[in-house]
Order: structure tokens, then sequence, then C-alpha cells
């Protein structure tokens, strides 16, 4: 039985689509897709496996921070051509 579905949503049942466009509170549009997934719940970790689960986490981040290290100065010239991307006539200050 699968877990997961992926359907176009002018590919959908009426009854279908209807019922995930109440779901969602608005209408989809044809060419949406539409996912359904279904798995089973868990309690999150507590004690020891969270300890161990965030200490996993924290050497990964650190390993992460590590091999990606930029200057300020890079940093700031990227964040820049950002901003310029994203708001066409965006200017620095002067």
């Amino acid at each position: 039985m699968a877990n997961v579905l992926i359907h176009k949503a002018n590919e959908l049942k009426p009854q279908t689509r209807a019922a995930v466009e109440a779901e969602l509170g608005r209408l989809l549009k044809d060419d949406e897709a539409v996912s359904i997934m279904a798995f089973s719940m868990h309690e999150a970790p507590s004690g020891d496996a969270r300890r161990k689960a965030a200490q996993k986490l924290q050497s990964h981040l650190q390993r992460t921070d590590k091999s990606g290290k930029t200057s300020e100065k890079q940093t700031e010239a990227a964040l820049q051509e950002a901003l310029k991307h994203a708001r066409p006539g965006y200017r620095e200050r002067e």
C-alpha cells in the first residue's frame, strides 16, 4: 500500500478535489500538484536519547560551520547581491 500519493489537481476526481479544496480553504489551480502522505506518529525522544540526538545535531552543525567559513566581506557581498536580485532598484547606503 502506498504511503505517498501525488496527483495533478486537474486529474483528481471531483469529490476528491472538493475535499482537498475544503481542507486548504481555497480553490486549486489546474496546474498545481497535490501530495498526500500517510505515516505513523511517534513521541519525541526524551532523556538520554534526546541528549544524544542533540549532541549529534550540534556536532553536525559545528562540522558544517567549519567547512563553510567565509569572511565578513564575502558574506556582506553575498547579502548585497541577494538584495539587488530580490529588490529591483535596491541601492546600497551611501
